[in-house]
């Protein structure tokens, strides 16, 4: 089973984990006759509701809850996230379920009923999908006369891979999230996260669209496994945008990505004349100041020790 400690996994996390979002996605992408049943507005977001400590870094469920209508009873809506296919995929939502099971047992011991989950997978990698979508599928042989005591259930599918003609529904963030996840593998990188870009823009609360730029771009760069620091700094100053906060946000990242080549060029100059530095000399170079920087970099030239270079 694949680990999905991933900057796809922070990523969707990090998306989907905003109610705005959650509920949005919802309400575009649920059947019509299970939206029919719930209550959107009492909708709750359940992180890591019951998977164990052992196991939150091996799977990437996110959990919401909401109340039927008109009725004090619930339901869960189980999310579960892949970058590539997983034949196993309906075995992990199995122990999901039973987990969810014996956890709301704990939480509700006069209960005798449970309550209902729906599981939907978000696919969004390069591959085609085509893990088993029936519990039956898993089991071989299956006799008939079997078939009854064999749990049986499906899941629903959001593929969002660029393969597919998947439907990007929503207001500006969800449509955002999902093309995020939709295009992390595509080839032309840069030309899709200056799309991207364009839809932050639109977003109308700043807060919001300073956090989600700084996850986007720390996922792309990540993610794409093609994109540098450098290119994204060069995108963000080509981007012309006249929002104030936005363009200080961008010539924050800029000089963080100035520093982060100085610190970067005076180790290896450090290196170079005295050896690799140990892990603290490491932290204390990062951690300098620009000034100090500058300061270590003109006497690494000329100093004979290492000392004398940071005193």
């Amino acid at each position: 089973m694949e680990n999905l400690a991933t900057p796809h996994d922070a990523f969707f996390r990090e998306g989907f984990g905003r109610r705005e979002v959650a509920e949005d996605f919802l309400r575009n992408q649920l059947p019509a006759d299970l939206l029919a049943e719930i209550d959107l507005g009492t909708l709750e977001i359940c992180k890591d509701t019951y998977v164990s400590k052992d196991l939150r870094s091996a799977y990437s469920d996110l959990v919401y809850r909401v109340q039927y209508r008109g009725a004090d009873l619930v339901i869960y809506l189980l999310f579960e996230h892949k970058s590539s296919p997983e034949h196993w995929t309906l075995l992990q939502l199995l122990r999901y379920i039973v987990a969810e099971g014996d956890q709301y047992r704990k939480q509700h011991p006069a209960a005798r009923q449970l309550p209902p989950i729906f599981p939907l997978v978000i696919y969004h990698g390069e591959r085609q999908w085509h893990a088993p979508l029936n519990f039956h599928d898993l089991v071989a042989p299956l006799p008939p006369a079997l078939a009854p005591f064999v749990p049986q259930f499906t899941y629903a599918l959001h593929d969002l891979s660029e393969r597919t003609d998947a439907q990007i529904k929503g207001e500006v963030l969800t449509r955002l999230v999902q093309l995020a996840l939709r295009w992390v593998f595509s080839d032309r990188p840069i030309e899709r996260l200056r799309e991207l870009l364009t839809l932050i823009e639109q977003v109308q609360d700043k807060t919001t669209a300073l956090t989600i730029l700084e996850s986007l771009l720390r996922y792309y760069v990540q993610g794409t496994q093609t994109l540098g620091e450098g290119d994204v700094r060069t995108l963000l100053q080509q981007t012309s945008t006249g929002d104030p906060i936005m363009q200080t946000f961008i010539d924050r990242y800029i000089e963080q990505g100035k520093q982060q080549g100085e610190v970067a060029m005076l180790l290896r100059l450090i290196e170079r004349k005295f050896g690799p530095p140990d892990e603290s000399i490491r932290r204390r170079v990062a951690g300098a100041d620009p000034e100090t920087l500058l300061g270590w970099s003109e006497r690494v030239l000329t100093a004979d020790s290492l000392e004398a270079v940071l005193h």
